[in-house]
């Protein structure tokens, strides 16, 4: 098996790098200047109504995020979801993740009915839920479970914080943006110092990539809105395209988690070899019968 450099590089170093680039780049945004929206923030493209409807597309391709949520939440809930887990802490980050998925296609369906800065926090909250749900399942998967687990409460507060926070400074005329688009933006970065410096608990970083891939090509959508909207004869605008492109990279973090097998390994598991891969058993099973072979 290719193990990147990296990971073989003492834990401690691998932990202060992180650190260091977390540290670095929060100094850097607490010093950049406000970044507050856009006069043109709350317009996108296709406008069109349907049966009353307002801003139809842009409401109903919010349906995909409900939809994926609400699988996520019933797999993960069900006697596979539940036994899926090296450890059962490891579900809840999961579990919030695809809640907040559920309660984006919520928020976005009813800010996008009248957008506006009164609505737009039913939009971001849950997205802030996802961002940091994920990052904190990745953390404990490659890094620390007990420790994860601990802060995933001060992580979704840290999360809903950069939201209140432009609310608040944007009520008195001063919004400033630039934390929410910190946290939106800077979650992948820390996401993947987790995966090139930690080895995994699981298989399945293929579905991961897709998920990423289909993140990426939905920001592209969101900031071409009008280009696309203009280019397909006015048939859909890429903000539209965007929520479904999005729904589909949660789809496939559910496709990671349905799909993927414990690999364990000295470090990623916390005891020593020798370890078996049966990808028929549920992970606690695997487990007991890895700490049986000792």
């Amino acid at each position: 098996m290719f193990i990147l450099p990296s990971r073989a590089w003492p834990r401690r170093i691998r932990l202060a790098l992180i650190a260091v680039v977390c540290v670095a780049a929060v100094t850097i945004l607490t010093l950049a200047p406000r970044l507050p929206l856009g006069p043109s923030y709350h317009i996108f493209a296709d406008q069109r109504s349907l049966l009353g409807l307002p801003n139809a597309l842009e409401v109903l391709s919010n349906i995909p995020f409900f939809l994926v949520g609400v699988w996520g939440l019933i797999w993960l809930t069900s006697r596979r979801g539940r036994t899926s887990f090296l450890d059962p802490r490891e579900r809840i980050p999961y579990l919030l993740f695809f809640a907040g998925v559920m309660f984006t296609g919520m928020g976005s369906f009813w800010y996008h009915v009248a957008p506006s800065d009164g609505r737009l926090p039913w939009d971001l909250l849950p997205m802030t839920c996802s961002f940091v749900a994920l990052v904190v399942a990745t953390y404990m998967e490659r890094v620390n479970v007990r420790t994860g687990y601990l802060a995933i409460v001060p992580m979704l507060l840290l999360g809903a914080a950069t939201v209140m926070y432009w609310y608040v400074t944007a009520a008195t005329g001063r919004g400033d943006y630039k934390y929410y688009l910190f946290l939106q933006f800077f979650s992948p970065v820390v996401l993947a110092l987790l995966i090139g410096l930690f080895p995994p608990r699981y298989t399945g970083f293929g579905f991961l990539a897709i998920a990423f891939g289909f993140y990426v090509v939905a920001k592209i959508f969101e900031s071409c809105d009008f280009a696309i909207y203009r280019h397909l004869g006015r048939t859909v605008g890429g903000h539209a395209l965007k929520h479904v492109t999005a729904g589909v990279a949660c789809y496939w973090i559910l496709e990671m988690l349905r799909r993927r097998h414990p690999v364990l390994s000295e470090e990623a598991v916390g005891f020593p070899a020798p370890y078996f891969v049966q990808p028929n058993k549920s992970a606690a099973t695997q487990v007991a019968v890895t700490r049986r072979s000792d």
